[in-house]
């Protein structure tokens, strides 16, 4: 590295600190090598922290954590608690879908065994309001075909019917037609659902079926007790919730009390016949039709965890919501229509 024109080597341009010109330049090796080090240590710490980077991606574990931080859907969700659904909340779910004239509407009758009249009647509702609706039923191979995906991918709302949760679950959880169906929703399509197919849209549902508590005698099965209630794997759609329907019709407060004191962290959702919630994309909870949606919080509550069969807790928050009123689950604010 010589350097023969004094004028250019001088100091004030030094192509590294510590050089002198002394008619030829005189290179001071320490601070060379410290310059030397330094670079390698630096390329050493890049290529180590992008190989930790890629370790930590290619976890299988990354996959769920990366669920914690998704996008909030740009969607709406619409649950019925069942019976007759009124035209206001059909009227909402069309308009969510893309309004008359635009919204297309999948039918998912698979729920039940005997559901292909209902979903038709489902359909003509939908058909009379101006959207574009038609009966989708799928077997587990049909939901897991390419050609399936690609005709998913047309609808702007995807509608599933009553029946049994556990038969609409089994068909279709881990396919590539309920990842579709999901993507779509991120992505601003509208999902809705009545009795059993409002059920099924949480990660963890109520199947119905009731177990035995802890130390109890067939007596306490009526009761609000720990551990009675059987819940399995739901489409995890509705977060931070456990949905029952038909709610007042077919008095379960005791079976979703006894899920939420088993889950905590997750709020109950009763439903009402001919009410529905709606799930919107900012995050609040409203509440559309013509009875009561009630939200049993227990968060914050004292739940006592003994050797007995019977619940014991306190602090329970519980709301009962008519149409127009809204539930803000991270402030836990209740806001009326008169409000």
């Amino acid at each position: 590295m010589a350097c023969y024109l004094h004028r250019v080597c001088s100091p004030k341009f030094s192509p590294l600190p510590g050089w002198h010109v002394v008619g030829r330049p005189v290179f001071q090796r320490r601070n060379f090598n410290r310059f030397v080090v330094r670079k390698r240590s630096f390329r050493q710490a890049f290529w180590l922290l992008q190989f930790i980077g890629w370790m930590l991606i290619s976890h299988p574990a990354f996959a769920q954590l990366s669920k914690l931080f998704a996008a909030t859907p740009l969607g709406s969700l619409i649950i019925v608690g069942g019976g007759d659904t009124p035209i206001k909340v059909q009227e909402r779910f069309v308009a969510l879908a893309g309004g008359a004239g635009k919204a297309k509407i999948a039918v998912f009758p698979m729920a039940s065994l005997r559901s292909d009249e209902e979903a038709s009647e489902i359909v003509d509702d939908f058909q009379k309001l101006g959207a574009d609706a038609q009966v989708v039923s799928l077997t587990r191979s049909e939901a897991n075909s390419d050609s399936t995906v690609e005709d998913l991918e047309q609808f702007s709302g995807y509608w599933f019917s009553g029946g049994d949760q556990s038969r609409l679950a089994g068909l279709l959880l881990g396919s590539k037609a309920l990842e579709r169906i999901e993507r779509r929703y991120l992505a601003g399509a509208a999902i809705g659902g009545t009795s059993a197919g409002a059920s099924v849209m949480t990660s963890l549902m109520l199947t119905g079926k009731t177990q035995k508590p802890r130390n109890a005698g067939e007596e306490e099965l009526l009761n609000i007790a720990r551990g009675m209630q059987e819940l399995a794997k739901g489409f995890g759609v509705f977060k931070g919730a456990i949905v029952d329907q038909h709610f007042m019709h077919r008095p379960r407060y005791n079976r979703l009390i006894s899920a939420v004191l088993d889950h905590p962290q997750l709020v109950g959702v009763g439903i009402d016949e001919e009410t529905a919630l709606l799930v919107r994309p900012d995050g609040l909870w409203e509440v559309l039709g013509n009875n009561y949606v009630k939200i049993f919080d227990a968060r914050k509550a004292r739940i006592i965890d003994d050797a007995g069969p019977m619940a014991k807790a306190g602090d329970i928050r519980m709301h009962i919501l008519p149409a127009g009123s809204t539930f803000d689950t991270k402030k836990k604010k209740v806001s009326f229509e008169e409000d």
